[in-house]
């Protein structure tokens, strides 16, 4: 296939698998720390979303860049969702700009077809948060490093290197394990670098990473500070559950699991195969070329570097929750599936045409089965649609939504703002229409006396609900 073809077959697929992701942005339904990042992004400055983000868990970066799309398009669901699109995009472009290139189009389309396979990537591309610009961050500094190891040509390998310092430094200030992600790149690089340096008396691509990652550590060195303060404000005192080797034993479950029967188990024997093959290959790179970073052997090392990634990630995130605090979930891992993704398309890259095909249809099977999930849990698992339009119909101007359930207020306010109150702060005897009540069947109880005595009546309306959250709606009024 001609470079012309390849490019636009690679184009085609970007494309598709975007529209695919843009389908799913039109509705109102969101999750708990969806609501979060609505909430500061709408009543915070750019300072002040900086300021709150210190004070929260995560670094600001992606808060700052939805800020920036809000006031370009307009306070709107799809707007928040769309910011999280935009990076899936990016992530396959890098096929055109880096994998083609370097690697040839099959492994290019392999790698576009397998990052949009793996189930849990599909159902945070539409979220409103940052994990998206994470894998995007992590897939660009990992490929950036894969080019320093591969690209003989040395002012490619300066692209690179400038290329893995911006990476890293944004996917720092995305999320914290995207910066650890990140320091497991310079790390494994900086181990490669070494190696080449003894071997070859060249040490001009260690000090390159040095240079690199030490212009990173300065640049993060004040949200390191921040980071710091944050972690130790939340030792024995965070919502993560223990780490188990239970809870351990249910990550691949997280990251594979679908609908299609045995795809966790799939997924775990396509990771070992393409790790034989790596090595294979390696261990007969060394035999006839008789040294050890020589031709196809660079590529295949260099490949099971990018898993080494994910896996480091994981093991340092286990170690500071067992060691320290809970601090490490699987969602976690969510930034090195490009890496994942792009290390099965580089063992993959020499097999025939018909276990590249193989592999490509089943990727394909899989980016179906999550897009069947993701649109019935976008459009269908909640009640939001349906309370929103009854709601949009009978909400007068001088009515009142009271809720009970208080931890979900800011997720209310989401959906009507300034709108909402709280039971225990409503005034029963004060001037208002009607009262909207979600009632969450927790306390605090709406006291029935208190309405007769305001000239007031209940009346059930339809069980409905926000989020995961389902209430009870109930009409109050005025007695006639």
């Amino acid at each position: 296939m001609n470079k012309k073809k390849s490019v636009s077959l690679l184009l085609l697929l970007v494309i598709a698998f975007t529209a695919m992701y843009i389908s799913l942005i039109f509705n109102k339904n969101i999750w708990t720390d969806e609501a979060y990042t609505m909430e500061l992004v709408r009543e915070n400055s750019f300072w002040g979303i900086i300021r709150n983000t210190a004070n929260d868990v995560h670094p600001p970066l992606y808060y700052l860049i939805v800020k920036c799309f809000v006031l370009l398009l307009g306070d709107a669901f799809p707007v928040y969702k769309a910011v999280s699109v935009i990076p899936m995009a990016l992530t396959m472009l890098l096929a055109l700009t880096h994998v083609r290139p370097w690697c040839g189009g099959r492994t290019a389309a392999l790698f576009i077809i397998m990052v949009n396979a793996i189930p849990c990537v599909a159902e945070y591309v539409v979220q409103m948060r940052m994990y998206s610009w994470a894998l995007f961050f992590v897939t660009w500094a990992g490929l950036a490093a894969y080019g320093m190891c591969t690209q003989e040509d040395q002012r490619t390998r300066r692209r690179c290197c400038i290329q893995l310092a911006a990476a890293s430094l944004l996917g720092c200030y995305t999320h914290n394990y995207a910066m650890l992600s990140c320091v497991c790149i310079y790390l494994l690089l900086c181990v490669y670098a070494l190696s080449c340096g003894i071997k070859n008396k060249n040490w001009a691509l260690l000090w390159a990473c040095l240079i690199s990652g030490g212009a990173v550590a300065v640049c993060y060195l004040p949200w390191l500070v921040v980071l710091f303060r944050q972690t130790a404000s939340r030792i024995e005192n965070y919502w993560i559950a223990p780490v188990t080797w239970q809870v351990i034993r249910a990550y691949p479950d997280f990251l594979f699991a679908s609908r299609l029967p045995g795809s966790t188990p799939l997924y775990l024997i396509l990771c070992g195969a393409a790790v034989l093959l790596c090595m294979k290959r390696c261990i007969r790179c060394r035999i006839h070329c008789h040294t050890e970073g020589s031709g196809e052997g660079i590529r295949d090392v260099a490949a099971l570097m990018l898993l080494a990634v994910p896996v480091m990630t994981a093991v340092i995130g286990i170690a500071v929750s067992l060691l320290v605090t809970p601090f490490f979930i699987a969602r976690y891992l969510l930034p090195c599936m490009g890496l994942l993704a792009l290390f099965l398309a580089l063992a993959f890259r020499e097999k025939s045409g018909k276990v590249q095909i193989l592999l490509a249809v089943f990727g394909v099977l899989m980016v179906f089965n999550s897009y069947q999930k993701n649109y019935e849990e976008e459009y269908h698992s909640t009640h939001t649609d349906e309370l929103l339009a009854y709601m949009e119909e009978h909400l007068g101007q001088e009515d009142l939504i009271v809720y009970n359930f208080e931890i979900y207020g800011f997720i209310y306010n989401i959906y009507f703002p300034d709108r909402v109150t709280f039971l225990g702060d409503v005034d029963f005897a004060g001037d208002f229409g009607t009262i909207w009540y979600f009632d969450s069947c927790v306390s605090p109880w709406l006291d029935t006396q208190l309405l007769e005595q305001n000239g007031l009546e209940k009346e059930y309306v339809m069980r409905s609900g926000i989020e995961q959250n389902e209430f009870q709606l109930y009409r109050i009024s005025h007695k006639e």
